[in-house]
C-alpha cells in the first residue's frame, strides 16, 4: 500500500484554535475525513504562531532574557516536519503538497501568504521538493465543502 503524505495546516484538524467568526465549524474540516477515506496520511504543521508566544510568556516568567527571532522560531519550528517529511519520501513515501484553510491568517496562502507557509514552502524547496498546495476558502458553504474534496483530489493529483 502507497504511503501517501499531505501536510496540512493545525486548523484544519482543530477549528476550535480560530476566532469564532472565522471557524467553519467546531473539530476538524470534513474533508479530513474524505482524505482519511483516500488512505493519505496527514502530517500538520504546528500552531507556530501560539507556540511562540507561549515560549515568549515563559522566557519573560522565567526571566531569562533570552528572546529568540519570531522568523528563526518559525524555521526551527518546521525544520523537523520538512525533515520528516523528506525523509519518509527518500524511503519511497509520495509527497502530495500543502493543505491550509483560508481562515486561518497565521497559516494561510492567499490572498496574502503567511510567514509560516513562505517558510515552509521555502524549506521544501531548498529540499528540491515541488510542492503543490490546495487552499480552502474561508467562505464556503457547506454543500461546497461537501465537494471540495473532488477540487483537492484534482489539485493535488491524489
Amino acid at each position: 500500500m502507497e504511503d501517501k503524505i499531505l501536510v496540512i495546516t493545525h486548523s484544519i484538524l482543530d477549528q476550535g484554535m480560530l476566532p469564532a467568526e472565522k471557524r467553519f465549524g467546531m473539530g476538524p474540516l470534513p474533508v479530513v475525513k474524505d482524505l482519511m477515506d483516500l488512505s493519505v496520511n496527514l502530517v500538520a504543521v504546528p500552531n507556530v504562531e501560539k507556540q511562540y508566544a507561549l515560549f515568549q510568556k515563559d522566557q519573560i516568567q522565567r526571566n531569562t532574557g533570552v528572546e529568540e527571532d519570531y522568523e528563526k522560531y518559525i524555521k526551527r519550528s518546521l525544520a523537523p516536519l520538512v525533515n520528516e517529511v523528506m525523509e519518509r519520501v527518500k524511503n519511497g513515501s509520495t509527497f502530495l503538497g500543502v493543505l491550509s484553510y483560508q481562515g486561518d491568517e497565521t497559516q494561510r496562502v492567499e490572498p496574502e501568504t503567511s510567514p509560516i507557509m513562505i517558510e515552509l514552502f521555502r524549506l521544501f524547496d531548498r529540499n528540491c521538493m515541488l510542492t503543490p498546495y490546495f487552499e480552502i476558502s474561508d467562505k464556503i458553504s457547506q454543500e461546497e465543502m461537501e465537494l471540495v474534496i473532488s477540487d483537492i483530489v484534482l489539485s493535488l493529483g491524489i
